[in-house]
């Protein structure tokens, strides 16, 4: 007798969505992409008004509030932490000694 087993790919779900925010007592802004998996973690990628580009990862410690990091190309680093409701949400952070703030979403 053979035994046929036929194994299913494995796939990786996520969902990409847009990042906006500020940097509080400043004019620079940010805007980007979250790539969010199934899972609960995910990545970012942003750009400022003022070109610089910074890169981060995220996890969800709960089904709706999350924390993370992120690292710009010019030095600075972050904290934020960040709620959600489905595909939308909001965070605040740190990144070197200034506070932001952003929205996930539409």
């Amino acid at each position: 007798m053979i035994l046929l087993v036929f194994l299913a790919p494995a796939f990786s779900f996520s969902v990409n969505l847009p990042i906006q925010g500020k940097v509080h007592e400043s004019t620079e802004t940010f805007t980007g992409t979250a790539t969010a998996s199934f899972s609960g973690d995910g990545s970012l990628i942003l750009a400022t008004n003022k070109g610089v580009a910074c890169k981060g990862n995220f996890v969800h410690v709960s089904q709706q509030e999350g924390n993370g990091t992120v690292t710009c190309e010019d030095g600075r680093l972050g904290s934020f932490v960040f709620v959600t409701a489905g595909l939308s949400g909001s965070g605040s952070g740190k990144i070197g000694a200034e506070d932001f703030e952003f929205r996930i979403g539409k």
